[in-house]
């Protein structure tokens, strides 16, 4: 099997926004950022102003998974948010609009 191929599983990924209290530098972020990034089902990061955003695959990474990375890097959480990216989510986790 070619392991260049495109994976043909379809994906269906969630959108989590994680308040950090004391992100203070840019070093921070960077670390932050390339953490997150390197978990595996993490698709997108984006860090402004104490907020991380992140979009994620919850088949191969969970919300608590990364809070408590963030928690282990020593930064402490301020509100955890979460939204489906898309109306497929919301079926399969049982939201009606």
């Amino acid at each position: 099997m070619n392991s260049d191929r495109a994976d043909p599983t379809p994906h269906e990924f969630i959108d989590v926004e994680i308040s950090v209290k004391n992100l203070n530098s840019p070093a921070d972020v960077q670390r932050l950022n390339e953490m997150l990034s390197k978990l595996k089902g993490v698709r997108t990061v984006r860090i402004a102003r104490g907020r991380i955003t992140v979009e994620y695959e919850p088949v191969w990474v969970t919300k608590w998974e990364m809070e408590e990375a963030i928690r282990r890097m020593g930064f402490e959480l301020e509100e955890i948010g979460s939204a489906p990216a898309s109306p497929i989510s919301d079926a399969l986790h049982g939201h009606q609009w």
